[in-house]
């Protein structure tokens, strides 16, 4: 796959994002497996607990969005580059429509 110095450095990006989304992802997870217990086990009460597990959640959804990442268009833009420039069956169907539309037009 020939890419450019660009795309190269926003699949660099993206590789970074996901190793970093990969070490905290498990971590918080653990931090928030404990709050669970120490509710369940009476030294939190629940408002307590909601009121760190939802910033908890919001941070996991977000964390392989902040940052440096790359969007997912700009992904999708190289990796559609990159595939081959195959005729589609709609590609197909649109040029036998155009040809017949150009023959009733020419009678």
């Amino acid at each position: 796959m020939d890419m450019t110095q660009k795309e190269v450095a926003v699949v660099k990006a993206a590789i970074k994002s996901r190793n970093k989304s990969k070490l905290f992802q498990p971590v918080l997870f653990a931090i928030l497996v404990g709050m669970l217990l120490a509710m369940l086990f009476g030294s939190l009460s629940g408002d307590e607990f909601t009121y760190v597990v939802i910033p908890l959640v919001f941070l996991t959804i977000l964390l392989p969005q902040l940052g440096g990442s790359p969007k997912y268009n700009e992904l999708v833009d190289i990796l559609e580059k990159q595939l081959p420039q195959n005729d589609t069956m709609e590609s197909i169907l649109s040029q036998e429509l155009n040809k017949i539309q150009a023959n009733q037009k020419a009678k």
